[in-house]
């Protein structure tokens, strides 16, 4: 395995860690703020926090108005609609049950890598990505195996995040065709603040604009400086950086690893427990992902590469 690899798998790793504690840390923001006005708040913070690195970009490379237009209307259609179906779907159910149900995206971004952008899978990645699909299908019908599903699940609130897969799909696949050789690293404060902005004209017609008072709250400043820094701008760098390096598909597989580190964050901050259902679940899938993530030779890779 080479050392970019490696590099890949550690910063899709570090993502799973953040992404799988992310939605049991928000949960508890939503009796403060609606999902609109938590995620303006974010995005708005990650903009200004990201500025620096933006200004000196410019400054260094003077992008010409047509290198940007293009990346920046992918990322506000990429970013403000299926974030905000996540997010308002997380508000309707369990952060457990949000955070399953969300690891099930690299499904549709799999698929999609494969018809689309004609990605091949060797056979050990087959084997794991069957694995997984059993284990989210299991997790996709818990409700069934108990009755009742979750305290707090909601069918609304699961297809909204069922419909944020979809749309994500939708855009990793542009991404990776368009940031093939240039990752937008360096243009995320114009994606923040722009998402930020359609969220603050959606507000202001609802009338619904949040008080910047509403961050003198601990409990309400401390999961937006969790997503806007930990979830946003160091994410999406590692992110890039590993999709950039290995397959779309690849680098997606690991979000199924969400659900592994959401499991004692749900219980330690939210108290909220897995059923046996959901544990067999979990495991099939870390399986699936570890069996179509290690390769026996670097032979392997070279052959299913070609």
């Amino acid at each position: 395995m080479s050392k970019a690899r490696k590099l890949a798998y550690a910063a899709l790793l570090y993502n799973a860690v953040i992404w799988g504690a992310a939605f049991p840390v928000v949960k508890p923001v939503f009796e403060h703020l609606t999902p609109l006005q938590f995620l303006f708040f974010r995005y708005f913070i990650s903009g200004i926090l990201s500025l620096p690195i933006l200004v000196t970009f410019y400054i260094k490379k003077h992008p010409k108005a047509s290198n940007i237009i293009k990346p920046v209307l992918l990322e506000l259609s990429g970013l403000a609609v299926p974030i905000y179906l996540l997010y308002e779907g997380m508000s309707k159910t369990s952060a457990l049950e949000a955070s399953l149900i969300g690891s099930t995206g690299p499904l549709f971004v799999i698929l999609g890598g494969i018809v689309f952008l004609r990605e091949r899978e060797s056979k050990r990645e087959w084997q794991g990505l069957a694995l997984s699909f059993f284990g989210s299908f299991l997790l996709m019908l818990e409700p069934f195996w108990n009755g009742h599903g979750f305290i707090g699940s909601s069918l609304v609130g699961n297809l909204l995040i069922l419909s944020h897969n979809i749309l994500y799909a939708v855009y990793a696949i542009v991404a990776k065709k368009m940031y093939k050789k240039k990752p937008p690293l360096s243009l995320g404060s114009l994606y923040y603040l722009g998402t930020a902005g359609v969220y603050a004209l959606i507000l202001s017609r609802q009338q619904q604009f949040p008080s910047f008072n509403l961050l003198l709250n601990h409990s309400v400043v401390l999961p937006i400086l969790y997503m806007a820094v930990l979830g946003g701008i160091i994410a999406n760098i590692f992110y890039l950086f590993a999709a950039s390096r290995i397959e779309v598909s690849e680098a997606n597989l690991f979000t199924y690893l969400n659900g592994i580190f959401a499991i004692p964050a749900a219980f330690f901050l939210l108290g909220e427990t897995p059923s046996l259902t959901t544990l067999v679940s979990i495991s099939l899938i870390a399986y699936g992902v570890y069996r179509a993530e290690t390769r026996k030779t670097d032979i392997d890779h070279f052959t299913r590469k070609r």
